[in-house]
């Protein structure tokens, strides 16, 4: 029987030290496992916090890219109600009253014109400024017609000096100086 309670003995070691090492590598492999989850979870974590920022990013460019084009528009509509008023305000040149015209050009005739200067004007406007022209007994001469909407232009008998004051002109400058206060009033 000794040799039974030896085997038994070994065998029962044996079975301990298998279950220590069973016992261990388990504890190891739940180890091992957290671990992984751990990492995993930290890799999604960075993943998750990577596309928020992606998207975010992503949404910030497509409404600064909307903004943009929609500011586009808006100035392509105001520019294009400021052509109009141009437009209008042309209209409205053409279509003034001889009293108005009349008073007009012979204000720039009196103001600008010297001695000797040679003056144009459009083919309508041409019996008015040679009666406006006799009317104040400029010393200057007619000298055919341009194309314009109105008023005048005077030139020195040499050509050196040459004064645009046709209505065209006069518009186009006052139009450049005063739009930004058109387009204040027009929109705010």
């Amino acid at each position: 029987m000794a040799l039974e309670s030896v085997i038994n003995e070994i065998y029962e070691k044996g079975r301990q030290e298998v279950q220590k090492i069973k016992e261990e590598a388990e504890k190891e492999a739940e180890n091992i496992v957290a671990e992984a989850k751990a990492k995993a979870e930290e890799i999604i974590a960075k993943a998750k916090e990577e596309a928020k920022k992606e998207a975010e990013r992503l949404r910030r460019q497509e409404i600064s890219s909307v903004k943009l084009e929609m500011k586009r528009e808006m100035l392509n509509k105001q520019k294009e109600i400021l052509d109009a008023v141009f437009e209008a305000l042309k209209q409205r040149i053409q279509e003034m009253d001889i009293e108005t015209r009349k008073k007009i050009i012979e204000s720039l005739l009196k103001n600008y014109s010297q001695s000797g200067m040679v003056v144009y004007s459009n083919k309508n406007d041409e019996d008015l400024v040679k009666s406006i022209i006799q009317e104040l007994k400029l010393d200057v001469k007619y000298g055919g017609n341009i194309e314009c909407l109105g008023g005048v232009v005077l030139e020195s008998e040499d050509g050196e000096i040459r004064l645009n004051l046709t209505f065209d002109e006069l518009l186009n400058n006052l139009y450049e100086q005063k739009m930004s206060e058109v387009s204040k009033i027009l929109f705010g």
